[in-house]
């Protein structure tokens, strides 16, 4: 089988970079949103592990999620904006 959480409750050392997934619900999109944001923020993972939760955050916070004004371009254009802007 394929387990990444040891019976224990920790991550065993060879365990993958996707090792939680989190879900959402809410009665439309702007409160499922809200939902997962503070799910996120709530979130504790104790150890030595680098995650992307604050870069989650950021991203479901911004206007263009928000109003579902995104396509599969969209984290592309973000991360272009960004390297362009620290130039």
């Amino acid at each position: 089988g394929y387990f990444s959480v040891a019976a224990a409750g920790g991550l065993h050392e060879f365990a993958d970079s996707q090792f939680g997934h989190c879900f959402s619900w809410g009665e439309n999109r702007e409160e499922a949103i809200s939902n997962m944001v503070v799910a996120l923020k709530e979130l504790s993972i104790r150890g030595d592990f680098r995650t992307t939760v604050e870069y989650l955050i950021k991203l479901l916070e911004t206007e263009s999620f928000q109003l579902n004004r995104i396509d599969t371009g969209w984290l592309d254009r973000l991360i272009a904006e960004k390297v362009q802007a620290e130039r």
